[in-house]
């Protein structure tokens, strides 16, 4: 399930990508995922209220959220897979306080996908989504081991 050395390198030379604009990716990646699974803002009392994409791009909290979410997302990145102290608290918080479903993550997963193949469609070729793809499950499936020893069902 490992990366290899030269897909850590596609994944860390997208990323450096997505860190020339971080907030307007991250609005993307919040707005994709709540137009393509509503439930999920069910999950974002900040963010229930709005209905329409117009909402969601007018709103300076979603887009300081996805930065967040997205900041902390290329701090795991970067560490290539040796993400336990970054991963810990993180999976602490998504478990026990805002209750965050696994299913969740594989979402919001498709949503940077689909956000870094519109933004840079000429960079993000086969073999860089390949290994994006690796990365995004190998964090996710570190972050549901988490869970389960936290003994959360989600």
């Amino acid at each position: 399930m490992g990366l290899s050395d030269g897909e850590w390198q596609a994944v860390l030379n997208i990323w450096g990508k997505v860190e020339t604009d971080i907030p307007g990716h991250g609005q993307a990646v919040l707005i994709s995922l709540f137009k393509d699974h509503p439930e999920t803002l069910e999950k974002f009392d900040k963010f229930k209220n709005l209905k329409s994409e117009d909402e969601m791009k007018a709103s300076e909290d979603l887009k300081k959220h996805g930065a967040t979410v997205l900041t902390a997302l290329g701090g795991i990145l970067k560490k290539k897979g040796q993400h336990e102290a970054e991963l810990k608290p993180l999976a602490q918080s998504h478990a026990t306080k805002h209750k965050i479903p696994v299913k969740y993550l594989e979402f919001i997963s498709d949503a940077i996908i689909q956000v870094l193949q519109s933004k840079h469609p000429g960079d993000f070729g086969a073999d860089v989504q390949g290994a994006m793809k690796k990365a995004l499950e190998l964090f996710r499936n570190d972050i549901a081991a988490k869970y389960k020893e936290l003994g959360f069902q989600g």
